[in-house]
């Protein structure tokens, strides 16, 4: 049987408290799942009881430095995380200042109303209308509109527009 025979030191206790640090900065990079996480977790209460075996103001030195330091490495987390070509795949990206089908980008709702559009779509309540080249997501009061019929805004209720047919028609 062959027994290791080691004594506790501020070596150990460095050497340990470094390896946690990497462990918690490298689970920002690297998904895990959780496992880098732990091993660090495991590997700061581990400099702490070999500290404690060096001696008591030992271990509670690097028990504050170790809770002290908690909150440092949470904060790097979540500001460079989001950095990371892991989460730019799983963070959705905000709008952008590009328009798409449905979207009131650079309109404001004061300045649709009462205008008149031309149904892209059969509205069946809703559907899509073009205003001004724009493609706008709209909802009927509940007539149905053919494609190609006028209508006109009545008022824009968050993202939903609502429109009416009108009495002319686009050839």
């Amino acid at each position: 049987m062959l027994i290791v025979a080691w004594e506790a030191s501020w070596t150990w206790v460095a050497l340990l408290f470094g390896v946690g640090v990497a462990l918690a900065l490298a689970e920002i990079f690297i998904p895990s799942h959780g496992i880098l996480t732990l091993l660090s977790v495991s590997s700061f209460v581990a400099a702490v009881a070999v500290a404690f075996l060096v001696g008591q103001t030992a271990g509670i030195i690097t028990l504050l430095a170790s809770v002290l330091l908690a909150p440092f490495l949470i904060y790097a987390f979540i500001r460079l995380w989001p950095q990371t070509p892991i989460a730019r795949h799983l963070i959705l990206k905000g709008p952008s200042g590009i328009g798409k089908a449905g979207d009131l980008v650079g309109l404001k709702p004061e300045d649709l109303v009462g205008r008149e559009a031309v149904a892209k779509t059969a509205l069946r309540p809703s559907g899509k209308i073009m205003l001004d080249g724009q493609q706008i997501d709209c909802l009927t009061e509940g007539d149905m509109v053919a494609p190609g019929q006028k209508v006109k805004i009545l008022g824009v209720h968050g993202s939903k527009v609502v429109v009416r047919p009108t009495q002319e028609s686009e050839a």
